[in-house]
């Protein structure tokens, strides 16, 4: 019988993240140092851990960020940094602000231009950055936007999208893979049950991830390292929670709106068939008016003619024949005029 299977921490936690590559352990070091060479793609001989918080304080306070400062043996400074949950901001121009930061911070007043060191900003994202390509990788620096020349090269911004990275099928694909695909592909899925294989494999094609595998291990007996993680979960899902409802209260009302924006154009349609059918009846009236008034007019005329020719002593059939009227006209305005 299978013995009871052993939970790690989740990776994609910014907590759990740093924890793996800032124990003070030769493993948690070589885990660093692979994940960087990795990710810049050039070997990383030495780097130091700068702390920029206390790791063992928890603030559930918005706004506390849990990065990695280090500096490799040739000044070169990097911060990298996990984001696990998206995130209503411009993840870019933090990237930016960041990698600035760390240069301005790097130098002191009166340095010579030739010291200010190579920065990069890195970011694991959990979430899909640039949803115009598939690309998980995208390493950003300043260049020209019309040749692509770099200007001084000392700015580099690298982001990694999780969920970007393609499934694995088989584990004899593994031997193909970039190792910075390895590293994602633990990350996503190193607290996965599921994926004990894969891990394992991955483990033992890369030896840093051998080590990172090790130190998450190591830091998921602390006890109190899960009671944050619960408390983060916790407050995420009360975030996704809240921003769901919110998305329905906005569907609702957007689907509301749409209603009485239909019930409002039918009422205009309807206003404006009544307005024409009125318009065309008023017409018509008018019209009908006209016709009459002109119909009467002719008539007083004819009956003025009848009138003058009687009195000349025309008979009717010789009025008849004068004016073009059949003989019943012509009797009908002699009565009137008698009348």
């Amino acid at each position: 019988m299978k013995s009871k299977e052993f939970r790690v921490l989740n990776p994609r936690l910014d907590v759990n993240f740093k924890a793996i590559f800032t124990q003070n352990t030769r493993d948690s070091r070589d885990a660093l140092k692979s994940f960087l060479t990795a990710a810049i793609g050039r070997k990383i001989k030495k780097v130091s851990v700068i702390e920029n918080e206390n790791p063992k304080q928890f603030d559930l306070q918005r706004g506390i960020s849990y990065d990695i400062n280090c500096v490799f043996e040739d000044e070169t400074c990097a911060q990298i940094e996990m984001q696990g949950f998206e995130k209503a901001y411009d993840y870019g121009k933090r990237a930016e602000y960041y990698v600035s930061r760390l240069v301005s911070s790097a130098v002191e007043t009166g340095d010579d231009w030739n010291v200010v060191p190579e920065a990069y900003q890195i970011s694991v994202l959990n979430f899909c950055y640039d949803k115009s390509n598939n690309k998980p990788f995208h390493h950003y620096i300043m260049a020209d936007e019309k040749d692509g020349a770099k200007l001084a090269g000392i700015l580099n911004v690298i982001f990694m999208e999780l969920p970007k990275i393609p499934e694995i099928n088989n584990l004899s694909e593994l031997k193909n893979l970039p190792s910075l695909v390895k590293w994602c592909k633990f990350l996503q899925e190193a607290d996965n049950p599921d994926k004990e294989d894969l891990i394992n494999a991955l483990s033992k094609s890369e030896e840093g991830i051998m080590k990172a595998e090790s130190t998450l291990k190591g830091i998921s007996m602390d006890r109190w390292r899960w009671i944050i993680q619960g408390q983060i979960e916790g407050i995420e899902r009360d975030r996704i929670t809240e921003l769901n409802a919110r998305k329905r209260e906005d569907e609702k009302r957007r689907i509301e709106d749409e209603r009485r924006a239909r019930e409002d154009e039918k009422r205009r349609i309807e206003d404006e068939k009544r307005a024409q059918k009125d318009k065309e009846l008023s017409q018509r009236e008018a019209a009908l008016a006209d016709g009459e008034e002109k119909l009467s007019e002719t008539r007083n005329k004819l009956l003025a003619s009848v009138s003058k020719l009687l009195a000349l002593g025309l008979s009717p059939e010789q009025i008849s024949d004068a004016l073009s009227l059949p003989i019943d006209d012509v009797h009908n305005l002699r009565l009137s005029a008698e009348t």
